[in-house]
């Protein structure tokens, strides 16, 4: 009998019990489970930052494992509790617009959790009273089907989308981590494509950028800055700005949704 992995995505932080709870539930109603903390540090209500932490770590697991995300969890008519089946991984969260963004155009089965009886009257804490009892039920092989009924379509996400003209390009930070990195939201596949062999430029606040690096150490000699910003690639496939041994975003005040544009000629 294989491991059943569940891991957990939230905005919860590590000072209160909340993670700690759901773990206990977790640990009681499957046997033998392994409870992966990807992260509880998202910013609370951050959706983006939430996004693309899933989208660039849940699929990374092996295929069955469930994903608990516990983010804006407040279900309404509009935004209920859904339970999704994706590329073999299952996903229990909330319709907010985060499932949209993460499977974007990956095939999808998904339901809105309907019938499940709750232990407490309060709907306050869906990851653990609610959340818990499906993963369990998933890892019994209960079907998706019989989680609820069906959702042709998940609510739609605002993305931070890439805004092209025939010399530039608007992109904007998608995701500072805890190094300072900031990861703009074009992959360099993206970006090649667009740029069709030309020379380029990115004017970042007083930083001039003019080439993509492969390697945080890897100084661009053109700045006359003594700690250059650097564009490169990260590991998740998307460009991002950093610096050698410091934080980007702090030293060059970048924050999430800011705009830059890049100049090709």
């Amino acid at each position: 009998m294989s491991t059943t992995i569940v891991t957990l995505t939230t905005d919860w932080g590590y000072a209160d019990f909340f993670a700690g709870s759901v773990k206990g539930k977790l640990l009681s109603y499957i046997p033998g489970v392994q409870v992966v903390d990807i992260t509880h540090a998202i910013p609370q209500y951050q959706i983006i930052r939430a996004t693309f932490v899933v989208k660039h770590s849940c699929f990374d697991f092996p295929a069955g494992t469930i994903h608990i995300i516990d983010l804006c969890s407040s279900q309404s008519t509009e935004h209920p509790f859904i339970a999704v089946e994706c590329e073999g991984h299952f996903f229990i969260c909330t319709d907010n617009g985060l499932p949209a963004a993460v499977f974007g155009s990956k095939p999808y089965k998904a339901v809105v959790i309907d019938g499940i009886r709750l232990d407490t009257p309060s709907q306050n804490f869906a990851a653990r009273d609610l959340f818990c009892k499906v993963a369990a039920l998933l890892a019994q092989g209960t079907p998706l089907d019989e989680l609820g009924f069906p959702l042709d379509e998940l609510c739609p996400s605002t993305p931070l989308v890439t805004s092209t003209y025939d010399n530039y390009i608007k992109v904007h930070v998608a995701y500072v981590d805890s190094y300072g990195n900031c990861y703009l939201n074009i992959t360099l596949d993206e970006f090649e494509a667009f740029r069709q062999g030309r020379r380029f430029e990115m004017l970042v606040h007083e930083f001039r950028i003019s080439k993509i690096v492969h390697s945080y150490i890897e100084m661009d000699n053109s700045s006359p800055l003594r700690v250059p910003l650097m564009l490169t690639l990260s590991s998740t496939g998307y460009l991002e700005l950093a610096m050698a041994y410091a934080n980007a975003s702090e030293l060059c005040n970048l924050q999430t949704n800011e705009t830059f544009v890049v100049k090709f000629f």
